[in-house]
């Protein structure tokens, strides 16, 4: 058994954009309303339990990366997805990019991609009104910046917030991104 060769799920097959150039790919590691905290394991194929939260806290919306890219940090673009329910982990969505949240990580720059589900014919969801992170409520975007530090520092890192970005600049950290992943898998 110790020869077995793994057959892992091939996530990096999945085109960082949808077939509308304007959706984003986004595979979710960490459903909302969840204490854990899972992360995708390429060499295994898995996604592997991280850390749980804290008593009392639990992730405010879906999380998770943008396939076929490689952030500062050496992991996948993060993404966090404002949705009206938690999907489940291993779930893929098309997202509209709304813009970025800046943040440092131990001296390593390691922004997260705010997104929302693409708008579906027939159904509607709250977050069909989002173009932009300025069309999400203040208190949201409040609720999420501080999650996003406070969670990272109970962990013992130094987080440090740098502000928010565009649309069209978050767009320009994915093309960043990739790139960075296909110079390093050459």
């Amino acid at each position: 058994m110790a020869n077995a060769r793994i057959n892992p799920t091939n996530y990096d097959a999945i085109p960082a954009y949808a077939a509308k150039r304007e959706l984003v790919h986004a595979v979710i590691e960490t459903p909302a309303l969840t204490r854990h905290k899972y992360a995708f394991v390429p060499k295994y194929g898995i996604f592997m339990l991280k850390l749980t939260l804290a008593e009392g806290l639990t992730w405010p919306y879906d999380y998770g990366f943008v396939p076929q890219t490689l952030a500062d940090d050496g992991d996948p673009t993060d993404v966090l997805v404002i949705n009206d329910t938690p999907t489940f982990t291993g779930c893929l969505l098309e997202v509209r990019i709304l813009g970025g949240i800046l943040l440092n990580k131990n001296g390593t720059v390691n922004n997260r991609l705010v997104a929302c589900p693409k708008k579906q014919s027939g159904v509607t969801l709250k977050t069909d009104a989002y173009e932009k992170l300025s069309d999400i409520p203040k208190d949201t975007m409040d609720g999420i910046e501080r999650f996003l530090v406070e969670y990272s520092e109970v962990e013992g890192n130094k987080i440090e917030f740098r502000g928010t970005c565009s649309r069209k600049k978050a767009f320009g950290m994915i093309e960043a991104d990739r790139k960075q992943r296909k110079k390093h898998s050459t």
